[in-house]
């Protein structure tokens, strides 16, 4: 299922920049989490669809539409790792954003259940690793069970 995730992600990707995000929530869990870095203008944790839509929105207020550029994408199983630019330009306030972000979805089916966002290459790969080390863990755990 990853390569098929991978493609769902550049499809919202897609749809964001065509002003779709009715499409992008449709494709997350109402439980879905958007966490920012600490470094992030808006620092924090966003739950559900109403606080994720306040994120966008304190964006958008700030820069207007954000758009991306995937860079790169990396399939990590039940997450993707996506390495994009985004920009955007405040209508009111000139304001300007270009800049290389790091998004790692995490996927349980073909719904997102955590969106984490990071500055840093290093510390997105590591929390791939601890989720992949984790998964790992939860499957040894259930098949000693069944044992």
């Amino acid at each position: 299922m990853s390569a098929e995730l991978v493609q769902l992600v550049k499809q919202g990707y897609e749809a964001w920049n065509s002003g779709d995000r009715g499409w992008v929530l449709e494709h997350m869990r109402d439980d879905v989490e958007w966490i920012t870095p600490p470094e992030d203008p808006d620092p924090g944790t966003y739950r559900g669809y109403r606080g994720v839509e306040q994120y966008w929105a304190q964006w958008r207020a700030a820069v207007g539409q954000l758009s991306f550029a995937i860079e790169d994408t990396i399939d990590a199983g039940s997450s993707v790792l996506v390495v994009a630019r985004r920009q955007g330009r405040g209508e009111h306030s000139g304001l300007q954003v270009s800049d290389r972000v790091i998004q790692v979805f995490d996927f349980e089916g073909d719904k997102c259940v955590r969106v984490h966002e990071y500055y840093d290459m290093d510390a997105a790969m590591r929390s791939i690793q601890a989720d992949s080390d984790a998964d790992t863990a939860k499957a040894t755990d259930q098949a000693a069970e069944t044992s």
